[in-house]
C-alpha cells in the first residue's frame, strides 16, 4: 500500500510538472515570436510600422490561441494596414481586409473584453461602413467603460465621437464630456485632439464640443474656433477655399489620415 501510494504521488507530481513545463514553453514561444506593436498607433508612422508586423502578429496569435491580447495586437496591425495600404488595392481586396480585421477584432473581444482598444477598433470599423457612424454607439461606449483613463485612445475617441451621429446620445455625451474635462484640466498635451475633433465634427458634434469646452475654458474655445475659421477661409494657390483642415498646435499627435478622413 505504501509503495502504491508513493508511486501514485510521484506520477501525479510528474504529470503536474510536465503540464507546467508545457505551459511555460507555450508562454515563452509566444513571447519569442510576438512583435513589439504600439498599444494603439497614434500617427501615420506608427500605423505603417504596425502594418508591417501583421504576419508576425498573426503567428503569435495563432500560437497563443486563447490569449486575447495577442488577437488584439493582430487586429491593430490589420486595421493599420487597412488605413495605409489602400492606394493601389482593389475594392475586393479592401473588402477582404476589412472582413479579416473585423473577424480578428471580434475574436479579441470575446477573449479579452476588458481591452478598451478592441472596442474602439470595432467602432472605427463600423464607422467605415457607415459614414455617420450610427452603429458605433455600443462599441464606443464599451471603449469608455473599459478604459476611461487610457490616454492613448483619447484623440481617436474624441474624433470619431464628434463626427458621428452617436454624439446625440446623452450617455455618450457624459462620457465624452468627462474626457474633454480631463484634456482641458489635466492633459494640456492632448489639447490638439480637441482642435482636430472640432475641425472634422458634424454640426451636432461641434455644438456639443463648443458647450463642453466653453464651460471649462472659453479662451481655448475661442482659439479653436479662430483656428478652424481662419483655415477654412484661407485661399489656396488656385484661389479657392482650402479644405484640408485647421492648423493645430505644433507637436500635435494626430490619428492616421485614414482614421481622420474615412
Amino acid at each position: 500500500m505504501i509503495q502504491r501510494s508513493q508511486f501514485a504521488f510521484r506520477l501525479c507530481a510528474l504529470i503536474f510538472a510536465g503540464s507546467l513545463g508545457v505551459q511555460a514553453l507555450w508562454l515563452l514561444s509566444t513571447e519569442l515570436v510576438h512583435p513589439k506593436i504600439a498599444y494603439f498607433p497614434a500617427d501615420k508612422a506608427a500605423s505603417e510600422q504596425a502594418a508591417g508586423l501583421r504576419l508576425a502578429a498573426l503567428f503569435a496569435a495563432e500560437i497563443g490561441s486563447i490569449r486575447g491580447n495577442l488577437w488584439a495586437d493582430y487586429a491593430v496591425t490589420l486595421f493599420s494596414e487597412l488605413l495605409t495600404d489602400t492606394k493601389n488595392a482593389t475594392a475586393s481586396s479592401i473588402q477582404d481586409l476589412s472582413d479579416d480585421t473585423r473577424d480578428a477584432t471580434v475574436t479579441a473581444a470575446k477573449l479579452a473584453p476588458t481591452d478598451s482598444r478592441i472596442w474602439l477598433l470595432l467602432a472605427l470599423i463600423d464607422q467605415r461602413l457607415d459614414r455617420l457612424g450610427r452603429g458605433i454607439l455600443g462599441p464606443l461606449k464599451m471603449s469608455y467603460y473599459t478604459g476611461p483613463n487610457t490616454a492613448a485612445l483619447i484623440p481617436t475617441r474624441l474624433l470619431i465621437a464628434a463626427r458621428s451621429a452617436a454624439i446625440t446620445d446623452p450617455e455618450l455625451q457624459g462620457l465624452v464630456g468627462r474626457e474633454i474635462r480631463t484634456v482641458v484640466t489635466r492633459r494640456p498635451d492632448l489639447r490638439p485632439a480637441l482642435f482636430i475633433a472640432y475641425r472634422d465634427a458634424i454640426p451636432e458634434g461641434r455644438r456639443f464640443l463648443e458647450a463642453a469646452i466653453g464651460d471649462l475654458d472659453r479662451n481655448l474655445l475661442a482659439s479653436i474656433r479662430s483656428s478652424v475659421s481662419s483655415q477654412d477661409k484661407a485661399p489656396n494657390s488656385q484661389g479657392s477655399t482650402q479644405q484640408e483642415g485647421a492648423r493645430v498646435p505644433t507637436g500635435a499627435q494626430t490619428p492616421p489620415e485614414g482614421i481622420r478622413r474615412q
